[in-house]
């Protein structure tokens, strides 16, 4: 009995950190910088004047159902500040 429960934490741990691991490191080093959202991993974007507010206020509203992995960041080549958040509320796949 131990080992089924073993095997399903395993597997509930790996499909878990996997989104996790893929946001973070697909977010931080994107060259091309585009909202996405894999499993409960999404990238949101704020462009505009503003936008580092804006950008401010909608991660301390996400902190609250979720974990902010990328906190909001100032990408100058395309004049955008992004974030990378975590929230099992939200399950997509849109790239």
């Amino acid at each position: 009995m131990q080992k089924k429960s073993a095997r399903r934490t395993a597997a509930l741990v790996g499909i878990v950190a996997t989104p996790l691991v893929l946001g973070a490191t697909v977010g931080a080093g994107t060259a091309s910088a585009e909202p996405w959202h894999i499993g409960p991993v999404y990238r949101a974007e704020t462009s505009g004047e503003g936008a580092e507010y804006f950008c401010g206020k909608a991660a301390a509203l996400e902190q609250t159902s979720g974990v902010v992995i990328v906190p909001c960041t100032f990408d100058e080549p395309t004049n955008v500040w992004y974030r990378v958040v975590f929230n099992p509320a939200s399950w997509d796949f849109d790239f």
